[in-house]
């Protein structure tokens, strides 16, 4: 088995389940969750909360440094999303933009975990959960494939390992 035949199987069987609807509430919820406004909300909070002005500062130029990467990376490779590579596939949601590799929601999601875990403390590594949940959401809506996911988890992680590192 090949990961195009890996990935094509697992987006079926994630996006056949979304057609439970609790499944789909699930996975819609934490799509939403990974659109950006629950971290910065977050991060807004903790960074007045602490008077944490270089934790900002570093975790705005971590968010650009990924933005950038993954915009090249996306516009680059320019992989086709699963219902126009999947014949008959239908998405349960519109994705914001045309190619999938990588996925912003996920690789997003990861760089803020990695990065509150590195800078804030161990215990944010629990978020690991929600940012494997954000990927799987995604797949499971039908506009990634589970590489894509990886990819994005991937780039966020390093990111946020890279721009933690500056900080210590």
């Amino acid at each position: 088995m090949n990961l195009k035949s890996i990935d094509v199987s697992l987006v079926l069987y994630l996006t056949g389940r979304a057609s439970r609807p609790t499944s789909r509430r699930r996975y819609l919820w934490l799509s939403k969750s990974g659109d950006g406004w629950l971290t910065i909300a977050v991060l807004i909070s903790y960074v007045i909360s602490n008077a944490a002005t270089q934790l900002f500062i570093a975790a705005c130029s971590g968010l650009a440094v990924e933005r950038s990467l993954y915009w090249a990376i996306k516009n680059t490779t320019r992989r086709r999303r699963p219902p126009q590579a999947i014949p008959g596939m239908q998405p349960i949601i519109i994705a914001h933009d045309r190619f999938s590799l990588p996925s912003g929601h996920t690789s997003a999601a990861f760089l803020f975990i990695t990065f509150m875990t590195q800078q804030v403390s161990p215990l944010w590594g629990l978020g690991y959960i929600w940012a494997t949940g954000v990927g799987a959401a995604r797949v499971g809506l039908g506009v990634h494939f589970p590489s894509d996911i990886f990819a994005g988890a991937m780039l966020g992680t390093c990111v946020a390992l890279a721009t933690s590192a500056t900080l210590l």
